[in-house]
């Protein structure tokens, strides 16, 4: 008496269960590289409107032609806000004796409500001095 063996195909309902598993922590882990990723494209397109918005900012404040030292705060639209501060930073004579010269420092700040982040620019201008 011949034993028979049969010749089985197919996978085991345990091999199934372990590719499904496998196959469930790889999608899980995918997703949150996803969400991570989308996360990361929102907080830059944020950052990237705050520059935008600090250099109209200081644009605005170097195309005038005197400056007054101090600080001053905005409301800007999409909850953001601004604070522009001025500093007259040196002062000199000008050559022919006339009005003297300023060295100016501005600084813009742009942060928006509940972020915690913000952005600052900084430049320097000359401009007429102010005398106190």
């Amino acid at each position: 008496m011949a034993l028979s063996k049969r010749e089985e195909k197919g996978f085991t309902l345990l091999e199934v269960i372990i590719a499904l598993m496998i196959s469930g922590f790889a999608l899980a882990a995918m997703l949150g590289s996803l969400e991570a990723g989308l996360a990361s494209g929102s907080r830059a397109q944020r950052d990237l409107y705050a520059t935008s918005l600090a250099r109209s900012q200081l644009a605005g404040v170097l195309s005038t032609l005197s400056m007054r030292p101090g600080s001053q705060s905005y409301d800007l639209e999409g909850h953001y806000h601004s604070n522009v501060e001025i500093r007259q930073i040196a002062d000199a004579p000008t050559k022919d004796g006339g009005d003297r010269i300023g060295l100016f420092s501005i600084s813009v700040q742009i942060h928006q409500d509940g972020t915690g982040r913000s952005v600052t620019l900084t430049s320097r201008a000359v401009r007429p001095s102010v005398q106190e």
